[in-house]
């Protein structure tokens, strides 16, 4: 009860400091927001509001403090009956006395909490007060208070958010309407204290409306350190002692042994030269009589100050001959894998091999700035203050519907997918002689390979980890993952993620990797009739695609989806269509049939100009077609049909596919003019490497971000510029970290235990 009281004499104060004496300024903000259309569509009726917040108009600051104190201090032993914790009790009676005194640190508490700001109208409705301010605050008691002698500090402020929501129905994406209110409470008195006492609220303000949920949670200035985050903590130690130790080792044999075994190397020809020889062969300058004429005689007395004497000393064994090359055995090489100062390198470096499809690494790491531009959008939706009004503008634009249908950025992973499987499997396959000869337990032990160590590496120690990283009044203190993953990390490990336990699935945005995984797997479907049939390939090839059509379109239909789930109000039955592997093949197979057609023509093609301009055109016009065919003008959604929603579901990924796979071709065939330079610049291929790493790591770099926010974020152009940018960079230095810790070792090891060469 007393914690819902303090809900009611924030919300007061915070009103009463932005009103004038007779409340008219507020009075007439609410009948404007009353009226608004937005409030209207959301559910709430002009009565309603004014009952939620037109009973604290009245009076001024003064007032409403006094008649607060009064009210809750003759409450008190009323709270005391059905109270439980009497601690939490008792501090809360000292705030109220304190603050009917003016006491600096009770008036800094209320200061603290949030209050109603700008942009009510347009649903600014989180009020997230001053955290810092919060916890910095210090009670105060006196055991002699009129002397102010034996002073105290009882406890301490505790930051919490009082949510009270709107309406059950939500606001497209971004959720349903509620109200957010930064609260300031003792420290002694928890998150359940506030959420049972919460429903007081509604008796002390007397609405006349139904709330659909109301709760309280609080941020713990200090959290357990747990079994597993300690655990994986000694994990991560251990890595990086291992990594520390190779570097250090590296760094000692190849600035110590190999270059003291060439130093020798040098300086044993420099002496070999002093007697005429240089590498075994005799100097003809020197005559016969010049070496009788008691040169060795000289040198064996050492009469000559000139180094001779370093000869004699190497005949007589006490310089030793050509030191061999250090060279590290199985265990040395096997720490090498973990050495900084190699695989670094080998990250930055900008050459490929021969027979590269350089115009693939352009692609990838453009598709990925466009994964992370879509992705700093949808992750601050709901830290946004200015959203409601924001949104509609930049979705009236042309060019921002580019961002809104970011989503097929992650089919033209699929598409380079599928084209790099089948392009070089086919190559190997050629090599060895046939499908029967390919060595399909290493085709499939090195793709888990190369995929999971860094994948399961990041998700341990993160997920445990990730409460401890930051704080703040949005800080998820209970992680990012449902129950840390406890009931689901299996399913990441074996990537069945996106089909097993997929509304409970660990780290999210993974699915995309179990989809990419179980194409891998289903691949020799395709691969194999490829390689002995063409028609027989294309078969199989279509049968998934029509597969695709088929699932996508009936699901699509059946739910009602729009042409662009961004729009359908409930995001968890959108992921029915979204991470499903018979709804995304589509473009993995388009990419992997213009992989075999490289492979066959070994990326020479002869098109006449006139192909190559009508390529260019129907690619750019599927493209055109599939990201600004959803535009309105008035940025509502398409209003689409049911039956043309699932049509443009069913076709417009593959149909992407189809112009992403068409940019590979044609700079692969010689056909991709400055397209196929400005992809191949060698400048992208260290930045090509690291896209995978960079994916793995990209949201957690901006949930930090916004999670450790102080205030609402306040969106606008040039602010996502720098978002959008800064998001960038830091992602792809922590890809680079990730990469040299967890990626570059495990690829290191594998060649080494099993002698594979670097794939191209």
């Amino acid at each position: 009860m007393l914690i819902a009281r303090w809900i009611v004499i924030f919300a007061i104060l915070g009103v009463a400091i932005c009103q004038d004496a007779d409340g008219t300024y507020l009075q007439t903000l609410l009948k404007g927001l009353a009226t608004s259309n937005n409030v209207q569509q959301a559910g709430l009726s002009s009565e309603a509001l004014f009952s939620l917040v037109g009973s604290v108009l009245q009076g001024n600051l003064e007032k409403i403090i006094n008649g607060v104190v009064d009210t809750l201090t003759m409450t008190l032993d009323e709270a005391a009956k059905n109270y439980t914790s009497s601690l939490c009790l008792n501090h809360t009676e000292l705030f109220i006395k304190a603050l009917a005194r003016r006491e600096n640190w009770a008036l800094r508490m209320v200061d603290s909490m949030g209050k109603p700001g700008t942009d009510l109208m347009d649903f600014s409705l989180n009020w997230a007060g001053n955290f810092d301010e919060c916890v910095a605050i210090k009670a105060e008691s006196y055991t002699d208070p009129v002397a102010k002698e034996g002073l105290e500090h009882p406890y301490t402020g505790k930051y919490c958010t009082a949510t009270v929501q709107l309406t059950d129905a939500t606001l497209s994406f971004a959720g349903p309407l509620g109200l957010n209110i930064g609260m300031c409470l003792p420290d002694t008195c928890s998150s359940a204290d506030g959420s049972a006492l919460m429903n007081i609220v509604t008796r002390l303000l007397r609405l006349n409306m139904t709330i659909p949920k109301m709760y309280m949670s609080c941020q713990e200035k200090s959290l357990e350190f747990t079994d597993k985050a300690l655990a994986v903590t000694i994990v991560g130690s251990i890595f990086a002692a291992v990594i520390v130790v190779a570097t250090t080792y590296d760094v000692i044999i190849q600035h110590y042994l190999r270059k003291g075994a060439k130093k020798d190397k040098t300086q044993k020809d420099d002496i070999k030269a002093v007697n005429g020889v240089v590498n075994a062969a005799y100097n003809h300058s020197i005559s016969k009589d010049d070496l009788s004429n008691s040169d060795m005689k000289v040198h064996k007395n050492g009469g000559l100050p000139n180094g001779f004497t370093d000869l004699e000393k190497a005949t007589n064994s006490e310089i030793s001959p050509d030191k061999a090359p250090y060279k590290p055995g199985i265990p040395g090489k096997l720490l090498l894998s973990f050495s900084v100062y190699t695989n670094a390198p080998k990250i930055l470096n900008t050459n490929q091999p021969k027979g590269t499809l350089t115009s693939v690494n352009g692609i990838r790491f453009l598709s990925m700035t466009w994964v992370i531009l879509g992705h700093v959008y949808a992750f601050g939706l709901n830290l946004t203050d200015n959203l409601a009004t924001f949104f509609p503008q930049i979705a009236k634009r042309f060019t921002f519907q580019a961002i809104m249908n970011a989503s097929f950025s992650v089919d033209t992973f699929f598409v380079l997918s599928g084209l790099l499987v089948s392009y070089l499997s086919l190559r190997e396959m050629k090599k060895r002689g046939g499908a029967l000869k390919f060595n399909w337990l290493l085709f499939y032990f090195h793709r888990y390979w190369r995929l999971t160590p860094p994948y399961m590496l990041l998700l341990m120690l993160y997920v445990p980890t990730f409460k401890y990283w930051a704080n703040g009044p949005f800080w998820p203190q209970t992680g990012v993952d449902v129950d840390e993953c406890k009931d689901t990390w299996w399913t990441n490990l074996l990537y069945i993620n996106n089909v097993y336990k997929a509304d409970k699935q660990c780290m999210g945005w993974s699915w995309y990797l179990a989809n990419d995984m179980q194409f891998y797997v289903i691949s020799p479907f395709m691969l194999v009739p490829l390689y002995y049939s063409p028609i027989a390939g294309a078969v199989a090839c279509l049968a998934l695609i029509l597969g695709n059509f088929i699932s996508a379109g009936m699901i699509s239909s059946h739910s009602h989806f729009h042409a662009n789930i961004l729009f359908d109000q409930d995001q968890t039955v959108g992921m029915k269509l979204y991470v499903k592997p018979w709804t995304r093949v589509g473009p993995y197979v388009v990419g992997f049939f213009t992989g075999y057609i490289l492979y066959k023509t070994e990326c020479k093609v002869q098109m006449s100009k006139v192909a190559n301009f009508v390529g260019w055109s129907v690619a750019t016009a599927i493209a055109v077609s599939v990201l600004y065919g959803l535009y309105t003008s008035d940025g509502s959604p398409p209003d689409f049909s049911n039956g043309v929603s699932a049509l443009y579901n069913a076709t417009s990924r593959t149909a992407w596919g189809l112009s992403v796979a068409w940019v590979i071709f044609a700079c692969a065939t010689g056909y991709g003019g400055p397209v196929n330079a400005l992809l191949s610049w060698r400048s992208i291929i260290p930045l090509s490497r690291l896209t995978y790493c960079a994916y793995l790591v990209h949201p957690l770099v901006i949930y930090v971000y916004i999670f450790s926010r102080r205030t609402m974020m306040h969106w606008y152009d040039l602010e996502m510029i720098y978002l959008f940018l800064g998001h960038l960079c830091v992602s792809y230095a922590a890809a680079f970290v990730l990469s040299l810790a967890f990626e570059s070792p495990m690829m290191g090891l594998e060649r080494v235990l099993l002698g594979r060469k670097k794939n191209s």
